[in-house]
Parts: structure tokens; C-alpha cells; sequence
């Protein structure tokens, strides 16, 4: 494993798993550690400066994300890209950032945020695009409201647990390419968008769980017009 060039962190003791987690999920997040890279304990020991249970503990987490992969007794890797996962994952995103639309609608700021996010797709920097693949914009955009919508949350675990679980779909997004139904995805979450700028908490609910149950990818599309 190439271990990262930049000095090792200082890590508060209390907090090593939570800081070990973060940092592995970044380079990972990153592409600074890439699909199907071998994590080998000693490595991760010399570069963050920590004991072998804090990475155990971090790799575990991250496996529950799908982002790591283990087969006993020989190997742990970084995961690739799955982009069937996007579905079910965009799921579970809507479900948690409904838990923060009531006080995000109400707080100005997140609001703004939100409504930001969603009126338009983000701009691709084409040159980072091909250092690391991307996941599409629309994608991007959906992640960047939820996590507004969470940080507005008096739920402190909330707002962390949508940190990790938007680079998660992000990861799992990066090569959905041409599968991806960006123009239902977008209606979508424009919809969502003109909801939540018009604080209308009723129809922001809707278009949530419209996108929840959203087909993303146009093969599923494809499958239920088949079947029907």
C-alpha cells in the first residue's frame, strides 16, 4: 500500500478510532487509496502512528459501509466501485435526511443551502475528474442538500452519520456512467429543491420519498417497463 506523503497526524488518544476512521475514509473517498489497494496493518500503523486495535476497529466500519473488504486470514482491500449499490443507498440517504427536513426547512440558512444545492448541477473540475472519477453531478448535488439538511439538525449523530454515509454513495456512484436516469433524478430533485426553497415541509416529504423510491438507474427503468 502507498502510504500517503503528507506528515502523519497527531491524534488525540481518546478519539483515535473516530480520527483513524475519518482519515482512511478520506484517502479512500479521495482515490488517494485506490480501488482493490491492499490496507496491510503495519502500513496504516506507520503512517497514522496508532496501535493495530483503532484500525481494526476503522477497518470494520468502513467494511459496514462498503467501502473495505475482508477474506480471513488473507486480505483486506479497499472495495471497488459498485454502482448497483447507488439505488439502495440513495434509499437510505432520503430516509436520514428526512429526519432533518423539519428543522432544516425552518432554519434560513439551511434552507438557502439546500435550495442552492439542488437548483442546478455542481461544476465538474474535468482535470481532478481524471485523476479520480467523479460521481455525476446530480448525484453530488442530492448528497450536498442532505448533508445541508443534517448539519441543520439538533441531532449531533445525525449530522455525523450523513458525513459518512454521502461519501459512501459518492464512492459507489463514481463509474454508474450512462446507467444513471439523470433526467428523472433531476426532475426530482428539482422538485425537491422548489419544495424546500418554498418551505413547504408537506411537499419537501414527497419529493423525498419520490427520490427514495426513484429507479436511479435506467436499467431498473428498463426492467419495470419490460415487466409491466
Amino acid at each position: 500500500m502507498p502510504i500517503p506523503t503528507t506528515p502523519s497526524p497527531t491524534l488525540c488518544r481518546r478519539l483515535h478510532r473516530d480520527e483513524v476512521f475519518e482519515l482512511v475514509l478520506e484517502a479512500i473517498v479521495s482515490g488517494q487509496l485506490g480501488e482493490g489497494e491492499r490496507l496491510h496493518d503495519t502500513d496504516l500503523e506507520d503512517w497514522l502512528g496508532v496501535s493495530r486495535t483503532p484500525i481494526r476497529m476503522a477497518l470494520a466500519r468502513l467494511e459496514d459501509l462498503s467501502l473495505v473488504e475482508t477474506v480471513p486470514k488473507r486480505y483486506t482491500r479497499v472495495s471497488t466501485a459498485r454502482p448497483w449499490l447507488v439505488r439502495p443507498l440513495l434509499s437510505t440517504l432520503c430516509s436520514l435526511a428526512d429526519l432533518a427536513l423539519a428543522e432544516a426547512i425552518a432554519d434560513d440558512a439551511a434552507r438557502v443551502a439546500v435550495a442552492t444545492a439542488l437548483g442546478g448541477p455542481l461544476p465538474v473540475d474535468e482535470e481532478a475528474r481524471v485523476a479520480s472519477p467523479a460521481a455525476p453531478p446530480v448525484i453530488e448535488a442530492l448528497v450536498s442538500a442532505a448533508e445541508s439538511m443534517a448539519t441543520a439538525s439538533s441531532n449531533r449523530r445525525l449530522a455525523q452519520l450523513m458525513g459518512h454515509f454521502g461519501p459512501t454513495v459518492l464512492f459507489h456512484a463514481r463509474f454508474i456512467g450512462d446507467d444513471l436516469d439523470e433526467v428523472g433524478l433531476s426532475a426530482a430533485l428539482a422538485a425537491l429543491g422548489a419544495a424546500v426553497a418554498g418551505a413547504d415541509l408537506g411537499a419537501s416529504r414527497v419529493a423525498l420519498a419520490e427520490i427514495a423510491s426513484a429507479p436511479v438507474l435506467l436499467s431498473v427503468v428498463r426492467a419495470g417497463s419490460a415487466a409491466a
